[in-house]
């Protein structure tokens, strides 16, 4: 019961936190962005960042360790991470990653990921999600080409420098998904993994294709996440307080000159970089830990600074629903406005 509890209020407070910051200041922005598109994207990367530090305070309170090590993330870079898929919930612990990766610059950068289609339709995280130009892909090549195209292009006509993630497993390792992917591996001859799926190139050469072409692409990371104690699967292990002691970050950067330009190569390339990743799992269960040294924690006061801020912010929004019939119709209205992007 006690760790159920621990769970709900973790989630609460998280979600709460993500309502609150779409009605009360994403919301307000949306006139921007008929006025001016690039400040109005500005704003929006910066409020995200923001809340960025909200669940990496949460995480520090609930007694979650994220250790990073290997190379440092430039947030004034254009670039593309990939990371190993290992359960539903990787995302959760990524922001506190990236808190990390990228001091001293911290809460500058501007990660987008690409998520399935599904998932902008959840109230509130999708919303914000999209509001804040992640992309959403369907599984279905066709379509998902248009999609990344214009989404590309307008995030290169807009001259900011981004961070792209995606998850080249499409999902994540479930005994379901690594049968498939072991499936996968007989036929194409392939040797079968244990820490990892072989991973889809077909949307990853595109993307870095695209961007290589539009110079926009300064280097690729390569990320690769592992719990060493519990691995929660999904949402509903967060819900019943199931979070793990510690989550481990290990990041490599590529530099541009070393990223493969043709189709093709670009596909081996992943490949092989996968296959490296799958070595490099096997000995951090080992060992438990990573070969490289683990960075010096991140500045406390940022977070502090945005668990009052964001914790105020939903406590209000809390009341404000409860005693005011007018903010309950903008919540209405808002949802209408999330709901039809």
């Amino acid at each position: 019961m006690r760790g159920l509890l621990r769970g709900m209020l973790y989630c609460a407070l998280w979600y709460g936190s993500i309502v609150a910051g779409f009605l009360f200041i994403a919301c307000p922005l949306l006139p921007l962005l008929l006025f001016s598109p690039p400040k109005f994207r500005k704003c929006g990367d910066l409020l995200f960042s923001c809340w960025e530090l909200y669940p990496t305070a949460l995480l520090k309170i609930f007694g979650v360790k994220i250790l990073v090590s290997g190379d440092h993330i430039s947030p004034n870079e254009s670039a593309v991470l990939v990371m190993n898929h290992r359960t539903r919930v990787d995302w959760n612990f990524l922001w506190a990653a990236m808190y990390q990766a990228c001091m001293p610059d911290i809460a500058c950068h501007r990660l987008k990921f690409i998520l399935k289609d599904p998932i902008r339709h959840i109230p509130g995280p999708g919303w914000i999600m999209q509001m804040n130009g992640f992309l959403y892909i369907t599984r279905r090549w066709e379509e998902d080409k248009g999609r990344l195209l214009r989404t590309l292009d307008y995030l290169v006509a807009l001259k900011r420098r981004t961070q792209l993630l995606i998850f080249p497993e499409g999902t994540d390792l479930t005994k379901t998904s690594k049968e498939k992917s072991d499936k996968y591996a007989l036929q194409h001859q392939l040797p079968q993994y244990i820490y990892t799926l072989h991973p889809k190139t077909t949307g990853f050469s595109y993307l870095v294709q695209h961007l290589q072409r539009a110079n926009y692409l300064d280097a690729i990371y390569d990320l690769t996440i592992a719990y060493p104690d519990y691995v929660p699967q999904s949402e509903i292990d967060l819900i019943k307080g199931k979070l793990p002691h510690e989550v481990h970050f290990y990041i490599k950067r590529i530099p541009f000159s070393d990223i493969p330009t043709h189709e093709l190569m670009l596909r081996q390339w992943l490949e092989d970089r996968w296959s490296n990743k799958e070595k490099i799992l096997k000995t951090f269960y080992e060992k438990k830990s990573f070969p490289t040294e683990v960075w010096p924690r991140a500045k406390m006061f940022p977070l502090q600074a945005a668990f009052s801020f964001w914790s105020i912010l939903t406590v209000n929004k809390n009341v404000l629903i409860r005693v005011s019939n007018k903010l309950i119709l903008m919540l209405l209205c808002h949802c209408d406005i999330g709901t039809s992007n």
